[in-house]
């Protein structure tokens, strides 16, 4: 009875030993995710860590995929392709807005690829809206601020808005069209995901919402406000 005692409690130890090693070991991203943030910083000539994601506009993530050919679902120009099951992982990042793709299969690091043309295995990933009151916000915003000046007819700064009926903040969103989902008489709309910055004013009782593309600052303009 003392030897079964003495089992149980070492198995025990063991068990909990072991377990958080596992799941520390689970959540590790595979050997060739470091080959595909070395190949994106080459592309974006710098030299990118995770740390450079660590921001509103940029994120990762990794997962196991099951793809349906050679070419991971994603064929080369010319390349042949082998239909048939190839376990394999997806890599996306965005970088300050802009979405990169890499896949590879499962156990040869060396077929990893760039994936700009997949044709399947699609795997979207978006930015969490993460709201970012009165904090390093992108330069664009002194453009808001000017504009609402203008149509206030009164000399803004930042400090006009430290009062109890006013306020700021900003944050980055991915809009789901080309008008950032705020539709203005005579344009045109594509469907395409656009990624972009908000910037609310509350000032005396009145919100202003202005909404800009994030990679062109001239396309700024107030989408309701009064």
């Amino acid at each position: 009875m003392k030897k079964h005692f003495l089992w149980l409690l070492s198995s025990a130890v063991m068990f909990v030993l072991i377990v958080p090693s596992l799941a520390s070991w689970a959540q590790q991203p595979p050997p060739a995710f470091e080959d595909a943030l070395a190949d994106l910083g080459r592309r974006l000539g710098r030299t990118l860590t995770l740390a450079d994601f660590n921001n509103p506009t940029s994120r990762w993530e990794w997962r196991g995929v099951d793809f349906a050919d050679s070419s991971l679902e994603c064929p080369r120009p010319g390349e042949a392709v082998t239909p048939g099951k190839v376990i394999g992982y997806q890599f996306v990042f965005i970088f300050r807005g802009v979405r990169y793709e890499y896949r590879v299969a499962v156990n040869d690091r060396s077929t990893l690829r760039f994936c700009s043309n997949p044709t399947g295995a699609i795997f979207q990933v978006t930015l969490p809206p993460r709201a970012t009151a009165n904090t390093e916000p992108p330069a664009v915003i002194n453009d808001a601020l000017a504009d609402l000046s203008r149509r206030l007819e009164t000399n803004l700064t930042f400090e006009s808005f430290n009062n109890r009926r006013s306020r700021w903040s900003w944050r980055y969103r991915e809009y789901t069209n080309s008008q950032l989902n705020c539709p203005r008489a005579g344009q045109a709309v594509d469907n395409v995901l656009t990624p972009g910055w908000q910037f609310i004013f509350v000032y005396e009782g009145r919100t202003f919402d202005y909404r800009v593309p994030l990679n062109n600052p001239a396309g700024l303009f107030l989408c309701s406000g009064g």
